[in-house]
């Protein structure tokens, strides 16, 4: 059976149901070690019924908010401030109580999900803009310790994904739950206590204990789902049905592989790493001269059209977008070209490489549509290139560590055996061809040359260094995020002197259907330090003004994550006085300076675990920057995308005087 869905995901509840018939259907053994993650002591859903609904804040805040985010982007314009500040004024009495009184009672009305779900969605899938660069983001598996072979490597990721996907369709994964004191409340114990709390009010149970929840309706959307290009607006699609096979991609060609059998339990993982073994190092063909990859690279109407020109032009197509549409996940093997990197390149040259690879580079080897693309190097490194309207980081990285932890701990391939595998088929592959006609290998080439014109402007830089770690910070009782976004607008104001848009993404995940909601991290507290620099050399004065940039922001941090930030909603006003009511939209959103907080200079985001090396996104704007960034004990990196070639290098000088600059002033 095949659902689908445009932009109303409210359906997490039904998701679960589809789920648990999909498992119950297969004769599954309920201690079945090889097809599954050790079964959790609380159900998968445990909380979903009880989580509470993301809160629409009070209109008066959110247009205080507003104006206290958008003041230090003005950089002194006082005239353009007082103008927004009655264009305000005026919105939160007339138009913007109207529409807020509105939303709240739509909101009341449908609380199986959240306000903003929709229009995020929407926003999503509504875009017209190629999805790399622009959506799509990657993740970095760490350093093989086991120096495995990549088809050893590989084996062991596929056979883990398919284990968490089974575990979690049995509705015995591990529910997320952050814990702010996992000494007392991430154990069995606590855990076995939770089990006797009703579904209907568990979430408060873990709650009155600092354990918080998190969402998991996006879920469903890791496996067996793909992003179908459709003119105006895509749409998503999931497939419940008795699906066997993976797509692997190698040289642009797609092979059906199937590692389930028709009871739907895995294939022996001997069989796969055959299979694999044949993959990556047995099969030799032919580039592909006509890989799909570029199509899905492209603008999303001209996808469309090409989609449809190629199913029109004969079933046999037809049925292999399905095969593809419908799989459980796609594996890009890589095989990586020795022209783009001297022998004698840096490891710092690697890693940008390898980022690239990662986040747009090889097209041809790509289906940027799937839910997420595993994707191996030649050299063995692994990670994800993930498609973003279905889903956000929360889900991805649990998918991540869960699989990485089980992969390195309960890998049944090593080194070892897997010498001693013959590579073979074993009559699990099927390659799948497309048909062409002239017509459609015109629009491939143009479509490429698309890609190619696009991609030639993207840079990637990265910066590690051990100038300050979190331990330095804990030490002097900073915030080691809020010194993070410190240093970086520290760096843009060097090159610039002026302070610019910055979004930071925050998960709203503890919330039913939570999406995102955005930190502002340029305040009137930073703005302050950063002017102090140039005017003053107290050094306590300039400690006292960190301390207070860090109180600020983490301010702004339980804020956002509670719901309480202000981009949202104005967001889901502006969808609903344009899009629902079809209205003229008031001068709030028209005005320059909602343009201008809406024109991301410095899009950031962060992500935290032993499982991730790297991860990444393309910059939002085209003057602008994508930065992601780490910070562990003693050392931060950035990983900073951008198509302004010749700042980019002083911009990375910058971060780096920045985060010595901060050092400096927190050690003396």
């Amino acid at each position: 059976m095949l659902t689908k869905s445009h932009i109303t995901i409210g359906t997490s509840q039904r998701y679960l149901f589809l789920l648990r018939r999909h498992v119950s259907s297969h004769p599954i053994k309920k201690h079945d070690e090889y097809n599954f993650f050790k079964r959790s002591i609380l159900s998968t859903d445990h909380f979903q019924y009880s989580l509470p609904r993301l809160p629409i804040p009070k209109l008066d805040k959110t247009c205080e908010r507003y104006l206290a985010a958008l003041k230090p982007i003005l950089n002194n314009d006082d005239n353009a401030f007082k103008h927004t500040q009655q264009i305000v004024a005026d919105f939160c009495s007339r138009d913007g109580k109207r529409l807020d009184a509105q939303l709240r009672h739509k909101n009341a009305l449908n609380r199986n999900t959240s306000y903003i779900s929709k229009p995020w969605f929407e926003m999503y899938l509504k875009s017209r803009l190629p999805l790399i660069l622009n959506f799509n983001f990657f993740l970095v598996f760490a350093d093989d310790q086991k120096h495995l072979k990549p088809g050893a490597r590989i084996t062991n990721y596929i056979i883990s994904s398919i284990r968490f996907m089974n575990t979690l369709r049995a509705n015995w994964l591990e529910p997320e739950v952050y814990h702010l004191n996992p000494m007392k409340t991430n154990t069995d114990r606590f855990r076995k206590y939770l089990r006797f709390v009703p579904k209907s009010i568990s979430f408060y149970g873990a709650f009155l204990q600092k354990a918080f929840p998190l969402d998991m309706s996006q879920y469903s959307r890791l496996f067996n789902s793909t992003r179908i290009p459709k003119h105006d607006c895509d749409v998503l699609e999931s497939s419940f049905g008795n699906v066997r096979h993976i797509i692997v991609i190698k040289g642009g060609h797609y092979y059906k592989v199937n590692v389930l059998d028709k009871h739907g339990h895995l294939l022996p993982a001997e069989d796969i790493a055959a299979t694999m073994k044949y993959l990556s190092e047995g099969l030799r063909e032919e580039e592909n001269k006509y890989p799909l990859g570029y199509f899905t690279a492209d603008n999303r109407n001209r996808w469309a059209s090409v989609r449809e020109q190629l199913q029109e032009l004969s079933q046999h197509n037809k049925d292999i977008f399905k095969e593809i549409d419908t799989s459980i996940m796609i594996i890009c093997l890589d095989e990586d070209d020795p022209s783009k990197l001297d022998k004698s390149c840096t490891k710092k040259q690697l890693a940008e490489y390898v980022s690239g690879k990662y986040l747009c580079y090889n097209a041809s080897n790509r289906w940027y549509d799937k839910s997420f693309n595993m994707i191996m190097l030649s050299d063995g490194t692994l990670g994800l290139h993930c498609e973003h309207s279905w889903g956000d980081g929360v889900a991805l990285l649990r998918f991540c560590n869960d699989i990485d932890k089980d992969a390195n701990e309960h890998g049944k391939i090593n080194s070892t055996n897997y010498e001693s595998i013959n590579a073979s088929t074993n009559d699990c592959i099927e390659k799948l061809e497309f048909q062409f006609d002239d017509k459609l290998k015109n629009e491939f080439e143009t479509s490429r040359k698309n890609y190619n014109d696009f991609v030639s402007k993207f840079n990637v830089n990265i910066y590690q260094e051990g100038v300050i770690g979190k331990n330095l910070l804990k030490q002097a009782s900073l915030s080691p995020d809020a010194m993070m976004q410190l240093a970086i607008q520290m760096a843009y104001y060097k090159l610039h002197k002026r302070f610019v848009s910055t979004y930071e993404s925050c998960s709203t995940a503890v919330y039913r259907h939570g999406r995102t909601e955005t930190i502002r991290p340029v305040t009137h507290e930073t703005k302050t330090f950063i002017e102090s620099l140039t005017k003053t050399k107290d050094e306590q004065l300039q400690r006292d003004l960190l301390k207070k940039c860090s109180e600020k922001h983490q301010q702004l941090i339980k804020e956002a994550a509670t719901g309480q930030g202000f981009d949202r909603h104005l967001f889901a006003l502006k969808y609903l006085q344009e899009i629902e009511n079809r209205e003229k939209l008031h001068p709030i959103y028209t005005d320059k300076p909602y343009q201008s907080i809406n024109h991301t200079i410095l899009s950031t985001s962060t992500v935290a675990s032993k499982h991730i090396a790297a991860g990444g996104f393309g910059p939002v704007v085209n003057d602008g920057y994508g930065i992601g960034y780490l910070i562990d004990d003693d050392q931060c990196g950035l990983l900073v995308t951008s198509y302004l070639e010749k700042e980019l290098p002083n911009f990375m000088q910058a971060a780096d005087e920045s985060f010595r600059e901060l050092a400096n002033i927190i050690k003396k």
